[in-house]
């Protein structure tokens, strides 16, 4: 079996040209990382969610509170010079370091490892340097096993978890320089919030695509990344046998965002179409899982069995609304499915404040309430979507399956998010307040 080393002279090479370089202009993030925790910080997140560059931000936060930048190691692990990588190799890194400035060994330094899924068994290398107490580190992953127990237990316990997620409203407003308007309704500063919030909806938070004004241009970005990023990725990491099974599954979910989805309903449909068990589909969507494509919520368990959170069907959600925008979906035809996707991933970021909360959803017959936000078991929220409650029938599909929640999961109080509606209520003595998407994002 042949064994890979890192060349000691490419690696010099690449701390060099990190240290030569000036780095690149950031965009401010809503999120706070420590620079000087005594645990492994570790952000992880979907590919081009922008984790490279917040990386880059924080150095420049060391660099500006007074850090040599020598004292700072950047490695990208998508460098092809670098790959294939294992666990020894960053031993190797650390000695290149050390040979370049030995007169840092006293100091206290920082490691950022950017994309560290692509070193074998990284996990052990880590530990040993974060052992060593001589360094701050930083790692990036794009998988969610980095948020969560399939992360070795020895390993989980020393460090601090955050996930990245592509722009919020919040974020994508401050790019496009555009504040939320309490202005009238026809006034330009309230057109351009307007339009500014629709251009969220329709292509997402992906920074690239963010920063890119010309919209065929964007939607192409968005098309490569399930082309390459996605596919190309998953195939990789997955040996993924059947692909079109897979296209055919994430064009699915991503067409049905913010529905229930049934396993065995789709593996009935596509099983006419290409052989495949149903086993096989399930470790399909568990990849989506695990890459941070999608997101899955579970019935509450408020409902008095134990089980029947985990026994139903599960709702779905995916990391950013501009894939609809790859398999030609509108915006205007859909508001209430990509509203409630954008409700779930503030929703997801807001995660990080309640180490132990849990979004799920409540569902009673054919009728639901999209969140319930729940803290150890004990419900916090309950959260309904409806872009226009003034529609035909709003009352009916979205506000009574609402009340009668509040009363089964004793709530007296819960929220509405609208696309622009906003107000308050009481029915049978539970007050339910109308706000508005842009709004309440604000507060997230």
């Amino acid at each position: 079996m042949v064994s890979y080393k890192i060349n000691k002279e490419i690696i010099k090479q690449a701390i060099r040209e990190f240290h030569q370089t000036k780095l690149p202009p950031v965009i401010a993030r809503d999120i706070s990382v420590p620079l000087n925790s005594k645990k492994i910080v570790v952000l992880a997140g979907v590919r081009r969610s922008g984790k490279t560059y917040l990386l880059f931000s924080l150095i420049q936060s060391l660099i500006d509170s007074g850090i040599e930048k020598r004292r700072i190691v950047y490695i990208n692990f998508d460098d092809p010079r670098l790959l294939p990588a294992s666990a020894k190799d960053l031993e190797v890194i650390l000695e290149v370091y050390w040979e370049l400035y030995p007169e840092n060994q006293n100091k206290s330094n920082y490691l950022f490892f950017d994309e560290i899924q692509n070193v074998k068994n990284w996990e052990s290398a880590v530990s040993r340097l974060h052992a060593t107490k001589k360094f701050h580190i930083f790692i990036t992953g794009s998988s969610s096993k980095f948020l969560n127990k399939d992360i070795a237990a020895g390993f989980s316990s020393r460090v601090l978890n955050f996930e990245i997620l592509p722009f919020s409203l919040p974020e994508f407003l401050r790019i496009k320089n555009v504040a939320l308007s309490k202005s009238a309704p026809s006034s330009p500063a309230h057109f351009a919030a307007t339009k500014c919030q629709e251009e969220y909806f329709t292509s997402g938070g992906f920074p690239e695509a963010v920063l890119q004004p010309d919209p065929a241009l964007k939607a192409r970005i968005l098309k490569d990344y399930v082309e390459a990023m996605f596919f190309k990725d998953l195939s990789e990491r997955y040996n993924i046998k059947n692909q079109m099974v897979m296209r055919e599954l994430l064009k699915f979910l991503v067409s049905n965002t913010a529905g229930i989805f049934s396993l065995n309903a789709f593996w009935k449909w596509i099983k006419t179409i290409y052989p495949i068990t149903k086993r096989t589909l399930i470790y399909y969507l568990s990849y989506l899982e695990d890459a941070g494509i999608i997101f899955m919520t579970k019935k509450t368990r408020c409902e008095g069995s134990e089980k029947g959170g985990n026994s139903r069907p599960r709702k779905t959600y995916i990391i950013d609304n501009g894939l609809r925008l790859v398999y030609g979906f509108d915006f205007n035809k859909d508001k209430g499915r990509v509203l409630e996707n954008s409700v779930y991933l503030s929703l997801r970021r807001a995660q990080a404040g309640y180490p132990f909360s849990e979004i799920a959803y409540w569902r009673d017959g054919r009728h639901e309430v999209d969140f319930v936000l729940q803290e150890r078991g004990k419900v916090r929220e309950l959260i309904q979507v409806c872009a226009d409650p003034q529609e035909f029938k709003a009352k009916e599909k979205y506000i009574t399956p609402l009340v009668n929640a509040m009363a089964e999961l004793k709530v007296n109080r819960s929220l509405v998010i609208t696309e622009g509606f906003a107000g308050e209520e009481k029915i049978k003595n539970k007050k339910i307040t109308y706000v508005p998407f842009g709004r309440w994002a604000l507060t997230k």
